[in-house]
């Protein structure tokens, strides 16, 4: 008989929410229910805390203020990188205040991390690029599925740029952002099929990696494939944890202890 999570792990979430449930997706939830099931129940479905990490902290202040530099270009102004500096320290104090730094967590070594390649990213990267849009919601289906999402850069040749903050250097596409750019071509209206993921890894070295990639009907096919499986499995209650994944580790997820509590077994 198969477990019924609802039952066991404590809800905040009311009866009409968890009833919408799947309805709606974005690629951020997809790739959290494939890489792990039982987090995303824990996450969405549960409505147990999920605060940011000091990783995460960081990479939302490096967001903030890339967005900040793209968003004064789109109003005719001439951002200058001294400037950014205040838009980094604000950025990185509203997110710090979502955060729970865990203990082998510096936060001041983060945010100095994080100051050092947005920096690094505007003063050698950003003015190479046209915007033309910049956090753009995008919405429709896939498979049938209601999907949305928030592309961070849209060029002037309809190309999509993703910048994400890494912690080490990243060998080629990732899997997931690759599903994510998928899923935008197909819902952003004037895309060519282009998308550049530019990768900030700070580290003690701090480096930029670029990587282009042209969509594929492959590409896109595994999207309208697992959008429905992904929602079939959360109408079906399909839930359960991945203890084989690199990311199953009480440092990494915040529900450790509630996924332990309903399914046994240990995470370290």
């Amino acid at each position: 008989m198969r477990s019924n999570p609802a039952a066991a792990v404590p809800s905040t979430v009311s009866a009409e929410r968890n009833e919408t449930l799947g309805t709606v997706l974005s690629p951020s939830q997809a790739n959290l229910f494939l890489s792990c099931s039982a987090r995303w129940w824990f996450k969405y479905g549960a409505g147990l805390p999920d605060p940011k990490s000091g990783s995460l902290c960081r990479g939302t202040a490096v967001d903030k203020t890339v967005e900040r530099w793209f968003r004064l270009i789109l109003e005719d102004g001439t951002p200058e990188i001294e400037a950014m500096a205040s838009v980094y320290e604000e950025s990185w104090n509203a997110a710090a205040e979502e955060t729970v730094f865990r203990d082998d967590e510096d936060p001041a070594e983060l945010k100095r991390q994080g100051a050092i390649v947005t920096r690094k990213y505007l003063d050698e990267v950003a003015p190479e690029i046209r915007p033309a849009r910049i956090q753009e919601r995008v919405c429709g289906e896939i498979g049938g599925v209601r999907v949305v999402g928030f592309v961070d850069i849209v060029d002037v040749d309809g190309r999509i740029i993703d910048v994400k903050t890494a912690t080490r250097r990243p060998g080629g596409l990732d899997p997931g952002y690759l599903f994510q750019i998928a899923t935008y071509r197909q819902l952003l209206p004037g895309a060519n099929g282009k998308a550049r993921i530019d990768s900030l890894v700070a580290t003690k070295t701090p480096r930029l990696v670029t990587i282009e990639h042209e969509m594929t009907a492959a590409d896109e096919r595994l999207t309208q494939r697992l959008y429905p499986l992904v929602r079939e499995g959360i109408t079906e209650g399909l839930y359960f944890p991945n203890r084989a994944s690199s990311m199953c580790s009480r440092r990494y997820c915040a529900f450790a202890e509630a996924c332990v509590k309903e399914f046994g077994g240990y995470v370290d």
